[in-house]
């Protein structure tokens, strides 16, 4: 049951830490049904140091522990497949959410039921994260990069998705040596009922990754291509686009690997494109995302660079729309379900000005600096 949630420090770096199973009945059904009780404790203390925004700087807790519940049934008339079901809460706090909290229910996060097969592969239906974001989120986001990698940029409309509910999501299993591909499609934030948007009903999306995958002696590599679609998303801005609706096709290249000596490293470009029919508007905007890890003994260092390289609206670039991250951390295997971390990461955001009114909701913050340290516990 791997890649069932989205991955954290320690859930990427101990890769899935082997979870005690608890059978439903023991006594007279042995393994046929089991469920299991997991979970991360995680705590981060960072302080941020701003360019402009100077009220806001200062040391932020970010509470990112959580709790999940999931298991495998053997059903007596399906017995060449295995039932799958899982449920898991958000963060205590998401993104230094206050003293609200953030959304932490339980079903925030990965939340589905679904049927494994030893060729069909693996179907599930509820909330999990899209193909393309699987890739986005892990590993180019890590070390701290989410500003400009992950949730940053300028683009209009939803360029993808990150877990989403109402989704069916197929995973096969081996196609050909190495090779698996991760397909899905499902409802868009705007479905129906959930918004006043008149085309909710219209508002879906769709997406896919191809992974080829190369193993030896000298270490592994994996080649990524991944794509999403989501139709007729409102906009949800107060700039001059408010109430419009956008097409956006979002495109993902990228290799990832480790050589036997330690080193590891990742790289990865995409390409975000949005359309407006009303304002006749084609957006692009490229970013990439390029790290280098390093394991020695117990620990692991680790460099990373991100950047979005700027907002193209018909063809011309958009001012004061590039932005970049450089992060470096240190992290400690301080027992083989926990670590320890240390991480400064520099963010580089461009403010978008006067001249180019509507573009300025797009999410944009002030440029900041980040020292942190925190610890993870996996069980």
């Amino acid at each position: 049951m791997s890649n069932l949630f989205k991955r954290t420090l320690l859930g990427a770096a101990i890769a899935s830490a082997a979870i005690a199973s608890v059978p439903a009945h023991a006594s007279d059904s042995g393994a046929k049904y089991e469920h299991s009780i997991y979970g991360l404790i995680a705590m981060q203390v960072a302080h941020r140091d701003y360019d402009k925004e100077k009220n806001n700087e200062g040391v932020q807790f970010n509470n990112e522990s959580r709790l999940g519940w999931r298991g495998t049934a053997q059903f007596d008339q399906m017995p060449n497949w295995t039932f799958l079901w899982q449920i898991e809460s958000g963060y205590v706090d998401e993104s230094f959410a206050g003293e609200n909290g953030g959304n932490g229910y339980l079903g925030r996060r990965d939340t589905f039921v679904g049927f494994e097969h030893e060729k069909a592969g693996k179907i599930r239906l509820g909330r999990v994260l899209t193909p393309i974001y699987e890739l986005i989120d892990w590993p180019a986001t890590n070390p701290g990069m989410g500003n400009v990698w992950d949730w940053g940029g300028n683009i209009g409309g939803n360029n993808f998705n990150d877990r989403q509910s109402d989704t069916i999501r197929w995973d096969t299993n081996e196609l050909w040596s190495g090779f698996t591909m991760d397909i899905a499609a499902g409802a868009g934030e705007d479905r129906a009922g959930a918004t006043d948007s008149e085309r909710a009903s219209k508002n879906y999306w769709h997406g896919m990754a191809a992974h080829q995958n190369f193993k030896g002696d000298w270490g592994w590599a994996q080649l990524d291509l991944a794509y999403e679609m989501n139709y007729d998303t409102l906009d949800k801005t107060k700039g001059k686009f408010k109430d419009t609706f956008w097409d956006n096709q979002t495109y993902l290249a990228g290799i990832q690997g480790g050589f036997s000596n330690g080193l590891s490293y990742f790289g990865y470009y995409r390409i975000a494109k949005a359309d407006n029919s009303k304002f006749n508007q084609d957006e692009r905007e490229d970013s990439f995302s390029v790290g280098l890890m390093y394991n020695f003994d117990k620990w692991q260092a680790k460099i990373a660079h991100a950047s979005n390289l700027g907002l193209e609206v018909n063809g011309n670039e958009i001012k004061n729309t590039k932005d970049q991250v450089t992060s470096m951390q240190l992290m400690y295997f301080v027992d083989t379900n926990a670590v320890l971390y240390a991480r400064y990461a520099m963010n580089d955001l461009d403010r978008i000005d006067a001249d180019n009114k509507g573009y300025q909701d797009r999410g944009k913050s002030d440029s900041f600096n980040e020292a942190s340290i925190g610890v993870e516990y996996w069980f």
